[in-house]
């Protein structure tokens, strides 16, 4: 008879290693549940994320707009369905602050799989586009649970394909915000209740974010406008073109909207050196049928939180600009 040999632990540490093992696990495993991280979006910003996608795929609507922070708490879809002719526009912002290239395609890939791109759905697409929707930024966790896997892959991205699959790993950083008292103290108000962001649930503004500037991250500003100028990133423009391609195979209109900036021109627009390679992206989307809206002039510091994003009187009349701007371009 043969016997394998038994593992043996120091005294004591045996049950603490199963334990924390099972921990772990469990830890583990919640991260890989949609409704335990939904259960948490007044305290994770990938919570949040997954409020604004579920109401989309329950309420597809006629008109997406995508993008980042500039997006969620810049475009308000009444005030753009207000500015329609008959004020009949069935939009939603799915602006996820944070955001780039790399979760724009995979919430339009994961929409795309459950068949939501189409004439019978999703029929437009407004891309709200800023230099950090072409930069590596993975601040705040969503690549692991957003981004498309098999894209993942074949961009040689490993060290995310890997972080989709161990997503303790690669959610840790986020997970460490809990030593924060207002955080913890949220955490602890979300298992026990359902508690909706600051700004309100995807419902209430139809995921537009109202009275921003008390949630607004500094730091996260402060970076925004450090990489302002740095070219578009290889391994994230490369996204941008994925999901264009996608779009335009599911004969979605595809449109781009540059949100104003208080105190300088969108890289996009600036004639500036350093802004050429932001240019020339501009000009290969409008050679591949993409409309690239005017970017509405004459905001002043009124209208701003701070300089990258609007306040809620900005928004508005951002907003307004954008349904004029597409009902003069026969979006049905």
């Amino acid at each position: 008879m043969m016997y394998w040999p038994r593992l043996r632990f120091p005294p004591g540490l045996g049950g603490a290693f199963w334990l924390a093992l099972l921990l772990v696990g469990g830890v583990e495993t919640s991260l890989h549940s949609e409704t335990v991280i939904h259960q948490y979006r007044a305290v994770f910003a990938l919570g949040r994320a997954y409020d604004k996608l579920h109401y989309v795929e329950q309420h597809p609507p006629h008109i997406l707009f995508i993008g980042n922070s500039r997006t969620d708490n810049g475009i308000d879809p009444r005030a753009v369905s207000r500015a329609w002719p008959d004020g009949r526009l069935d939009g939603f912002n799915l602006g996820v602050p944070g955001a780039n290239a790399v979760v724009y395609h995979g919430e339009i890939k994961r929409l795309d799989a459950r068949g939501l791109l189409g004439s019978q759905a999703i029929r437009a697409v407004v891309l709200g586009l800023d230099e950090n929707a072409l930069q590596e930024d993975n601040s705040l966790g969503y690549i692991g649970f957003l981004a498309d896997r098999r894209a993942l892959w074949e961009e040689g991205r490993y060290q995310d394909w890997i972080g989709s699959y161990l997503r303790l790993w690669s959610y840790s950083g986020n997970l460490r915000q809990l030593r924060e008292p207002e955080k913890a103290l949220r955490f602890i108000q979300a298992s026990v209740q359902q508690l909706d962001p600051i700004g309100g649930s995807a419902a209430t503004h139809l995921g537009y974010r109202a009275g921003f500037g008390a949630a607004q991250n500094t730091a996260q500003v402060v970076r925004q406008e450090r990489v302002a100028q740095r070219p578009p990133a290889p391994g994230v423009e490369t996204f941008l073109w994925r999901a264009i391609d996608l779009l335009q195979a599911r004969g979605i209109r595809v449109f781009v909207a540059i949100p104003p900036l208080r105190d300088r021109p969108s890289a996009f627009l600036d004639s500036g050196p350093t802004a050429a390679p932001y240019r020339h992206l501009l000009a290969r989307l409008q050679q591949r049928g993409v409309i690239v809206l005017p970017a509405p002039v004459g905001f002043d510091s009124t209208e701003f939180i701070n300089a990258g994003h609007l306040n809620d009187r900005g928004a508005k009349r951002f907003s307004a600009e954008l349904g004029r701007q597409l009902a003069a371009r026969g979006i049905q």
